[in-house]
């Protein structure tokens, strides 16, 4: 399920997108595509692309939450899920597992206008993949059994959003903004309006909306137009054509006066304030003038927003502005996250409306549009590194913008604006007499009383059910002669899985690794240091360290850097994880000597200012915030605290609250200067370079840096041996809960790991692997469930993860716990086994599209230490292990005497029946707080 009307009033003003790249040519991102339309009135869109094995096969059916009854919100959502529940052929996992034998991946997704499959296969297997798309337009199976399975795997999805960190602000908020049109309520519906639902209302829905003439099949890949085509007509153009679908033809009044919203929300961790505007719809010439308008205003550390509100006084710790734009309406928002406090919050609405009216006053700076061209340039340049990324551009301006040319235009559309055009579009749409002013503040009394049922979840299934389904199939369809019964798919497409690259070691020891691909013009630049947050006294000193690298400069201060990165559009920051830390540039190929010089700038003379230290600090304790009040960050931080007891592993690499409040400047310089050193930093240059002008551009920039002194070898306290099985709750509210269960694992080095790749993959690595088959498909406990070996540098974990409704939690565990005893058990069948090898050798040429993952497998051989051949070995290990191997394996790392199990959720409803799967330990907010071992019995 896709949302994205209202992103930025959650988490976009915490966590900003970041641009990538630099201005190119409009060739660089053009997509040379060839568009026909079967006599059925299916659109099929074709593109070649021959720069990795692979295609990507989408189809777009014309169908949202805005084409539902208002009495049945969440109809096309459930049927992003029933549409996988299989046919008169196929079983209920059968489209996934079919996909998942041949290297494949798929998915789907369900958005206000549309809703859209997914799937990137080996490029041999295209005709299994239509195959597969073809049997769902056509004979779907839908019943009361999979209705009812469904329901409930989409009710947890509906829990899952609504305990989340400001659960229900999007709903309320589109409420406030729509009250005639159907983009007034989300897509992931309603639990009440399901639970009402029959299920011939669901296939008649299906039947209207989910034919041919209302769908746009994409193929973009390594397949030639002709045959992409010919394969398209074989496999759909029987379908028989239905009648066409109604179209929402009601339009929004414009607002009659200013609105002022205030929205209480229990998990709302911080304060958010935001100015909202109706827009325009995707097709509207003044979206790229509003966009722009959008980037200027918000988006970026040089953002005006972002410079007086958060950089100069200090009255948010995050701002975002961003246009989103739907089919029929659009919105431009601009919104702060705030520290606690009335009068911040209206503080800093005022400042808001002061960019507002500034902008609306007087023509912007002619740099400034610059910048925010060059930004949404090299945003297009980015999108275009993959195919998938190309297909969905291609199915959005076909199906959303009702011209598929439109997809080239966009170079041209950002080229074209004129200063006068952003003073227009901000006169004209930025009306202080039409704007929505939303004060988003927590509701202590909800939170205190969360504990009580979600009043959804108990409104009757009063649906009618269906007892005598009919055939599965749309009226008049009928498979032609010689079809095939069965998917057509290939033998495995021959490669070799060395990755490609040249490397160099510079005088001072660091090394210089390129990867050079010209298929488009971009590079990145990853900068890898070998000591990670492992190696810190203090916790989070290292991420804060990384973080500071791109806050001033002896050179430049924050403000400068900043604004000439965004001015030329150049990615660049750093960040901390557990056991390395990273520095990382990205531009288009014109700007790689910039970005070479301001990354040396950062990592040479970092000056770990007081001032910038302290408003880092800020934003920093303010994203924490956010994750403490998540359940599933909670979970996975009790798991790691007693799973790894005075190891390292034990915390989170940005630390906790209690953490960073404690640390200083001097912390973070001292960590740096420690660990920073060209002797321990590894260098990789990852696209439209070569290795003769990387070496060089290396040495020039990187050549002086030195390293003093012997390389530090820091001390790491040993990993605790497992306690008997027990059972952890987090006590907090909520009507869902969070479930792990864990034990030590193996790392890559184990002789084991390759077999536990196999194992973690019939386990559950898969939307039909053993334990979401039991836990979803099966009996509909929950949304999704994981479970596998999770290997680090210095020790691994084997992790089962899900979540479930209170009432079920018990149920899932034992569940959980059943499913382990049956790893150690049964040996895999045949069909797992071979359908799981399979997998991982066929997708792994797919997976290293790109010359950045490449770059990555070269990391990660070379900071494990890991042989030259290793993803050659890895290969033939997967193809060797075998069901006794697989036994073995899960017999020796998994005993069931020694388990830890993590739940989230009220104590009070969870202890006693947990208590007869093991002891429990009861974990309180008070003692989370107080010390973060400590417990109550």
């Amino acid at each position: 399920m896709e949302s994205t009307l209202f992103p930025m009033l959650c988490f976009g003003v915490l966590v900003p997108a970041a641009a990538m790249g630099a201005a190119a040519s409009s060739d660089a991102g053009r997509l040379d595509y060839q568009e026909t339309v079967l006599d059925n009135g299916l659109k099929i869109i074709t593109l070649e692309d021959f720069s990795c094995p692979i295609v990507t096969v989408d189809i777009w059916y014309h169908v949202g939450s805005k084409d539902e009854n208002p009495e049945r919100q969440g109809f096309a959502h459930m049927f992003e899920h029933m549409m996988f529940r299989g046919t008169d052929r196929l079983g209920p996992t059968d489209h996934f597992d079919n996909i998942r034998r041949i290297g494949g991946t798929c998915n789907g997704y369900t958005s206000f206008d549309q809703t859209v499959y997914v799937q990137t296969v080996p490029a041999n297997q295209l005709e299994l993949v239509l195959w597969l798309e073809a049997e769902r337009m056509s004979f779907l199976k839908i019943d009361q059994a999979a209705f009812d399975t469904e329901r409930k795997v989409v009710e947890e999805e509906r829990r899952l959003g609504l305990n989340a960190p400001y659960g229900g602000l999007e709903e309320k908020a589109l409420a406030e903004v729509f009250h005639v049109h159907p983009y007034r309520w989300p897509p992931i519906g309603k639990i009440p309006h399901l639970r009402a639902a029959s299920v011939p209302e669901l296939r008649s829905f299906w039947t209207h909306y989910y034919g041919p003439n209302n769908a746009t099949l994409v193929i973009a890949g390594a397949v030639k137009h002709e045959e992409a085509r010919s394969l398209a007509e074989r496999y759909f153009g029987w379908i028989p054509r239905g009648t066409e679908p109604p179209r929402v033809t009601v339009r929004e009044p414009v607002p009659e006066g200013p609105r002022e919203v205030t929205l209480s929300i229990d998990n709302a961790p911080l304060p958010l304030a935001a100015l909202a505007f109706r827009t325009v719809p995707l097709a509207h010439p003044d979206r790229v003038p509003l966009e722009l308008l959008a980037t200027i205003l918000g988006d970026g550390n040089s953002s005006r927003a972002y410079r007086h509100l958060v950089a100069e006084k200090e009255l948010a710790v995050g701002v975002q502005c961003m246009n989103v734009c739907l089919e029929q309406e659009g919105m431009l928002a601009l919104g702060a996250a705030v520290p606690p406090g009335e009068k911040r919050l209206e503080e800093a609405l005022a400042a808001l409306k002061r960019e507002i009216e500034q902008i609306r006053k007087r023509v912007v700076h002619p740099d400034e549009l610059e910048k925010a061209r060059n930004q949404m340039l090299s945003q297009l340049v980015m999108e275009s590194l993959n195919v998938a990324n190309k297909a969905r551009a291609l199915g959005s301006a076909a199906v959303l913008e009702g011209d598929t040319a439109r997809v080239n235009g966009r170079f041209e559309a950002i080229n074209r604006v004129t200063l006068a055009d952003l003073l227009r579009v901000a006169r004209q749409y930025l009306n202080p007499d039409r704007v929505f002013t939303f004060r988003v503040e927590g509701d202590l009394k909800g939170l205190v009383n969360k504990d009580k049922r979600n009043p959804e979840d108990d409104a009757p299934l009063t649906g009618q059910p269906e007892t005598d389904p009919p055939a599965p199939g749309r009226p008049g369809a009928a498979r032609p002669e010689n079809y095939p019964a069965s998917p057509p798919s290939q033998g495995p497409l021959e490669f070799d899985p060395t990755p490609r690259f040249q490397a160099r070691t510079l005088d001072n020891g660091m090394k210089v690794v390129v990867v050079e691909n010209h298929e488009s013009p971009f590079v990145s630049m990853i900068l890898h240091l070998r000591t990670g947050a492992w190696t810190e006294t203090k916790p989070g000193c290292a991420s804060m360290a990384m973080n500071m690298l791109c806050r001033g400069t002896e050179k430049h201060t924050e403000e400068e850097l900043s604004r000439e990165l965004e001015t030329y559009a150049i990615h660049l920051s750093g960040t901390a994880n557990m056991d390395d830390a990273t520095v990382v540039a990205a531009c288009v190929t014109t700007q790689v000597e910039r970005a070479a010089r301001l990354m040396a700038d950062t990592v040479l003379t970092p000056t770990f200012d007081a001032e910038e230290f302290k408003k880092l600090k800020k934003q920093v304790l303010a994203d924490l915030s956010v994750n403490a009040a998540e359940p599933a960050y909670l979970a996975g931080r009790e798991m790691r605290r007693r799973l790894y007891g005075p190891h390292p592993y034990a915390r989170s690499a940005r630390g906790e609250v209690e953490d960073v409040r404690a640390l200083t400047p001097d912390d973070a310089r001292a960590w740096w200067s420690a660990y920073a050193r060209p002797d321990m930093a590894w260098l990789c240059f990852a696209g439209d370079i070569g290795m003769e002008q990387a070496e060089q551009l290396a040495g020039r920039v990187f050549g002086s840096w030195k390293g003093e002194g012997p390389k530090p070898e820091p001390r790491v306290a040993a990993m605790p041996a497992p306690a008997p099985t027990n059972i952890v709750i987090v006590d907090m509210p909520g009507d869902q809960a969070q479930i792990r269960i864990a034990r030590p694992g193996i790392t890559r080095n184990d002789p084991g790991y390759f077999v536990s790749r196999v194992v973690s993959g019939y386990f559950g690595g898969a939307f039909g692997s053993r334990l979401n088959d039991s836990l979803r498909v099966r009996k509909g406990l929950t949304y999704g469930a994981r479970g596998g070996y999770y290997p680090g540098r210095m020790g691994g974990e084997f992790v089962m993860s899900t979540f479930t409704k209170l009432e079920s939690v018990p149920e899932a565990v034992q569940t959980s716990l059943e499913e382990l005893d049956r790893l150690r058990s049964d040996a895999p069948t045949p069909e797992e086994l071979g359908q799981t090898k399979a997998y991982i050798l066929g997708s792994f040429a797919g997976e290293r599209e790109t010359p950045q993952a490449v770059a990555n497998d070269l990391w990660l051989i070379e900071s494990e230490g890991l042989a030259e051949t290793y993803f050659r070995d890895f290969l033939a290990g997967v193809q060797a292990a075998d069901a006794a191997a697989c036994t073995r394996l899960a017999t020796a790392t998994l005993d069931p005497d020694t388990l830890l199990i993590v739940v989230t959720g009220p104590a009070a409803t969870l202890r006693q029946p947990l208590e007869a799967i093991a002891p429990v330990t009861v974990v309180t907010r008070e003692s989370r707080n107080k010390d973060r071992h400590s417990t109550e019995k």
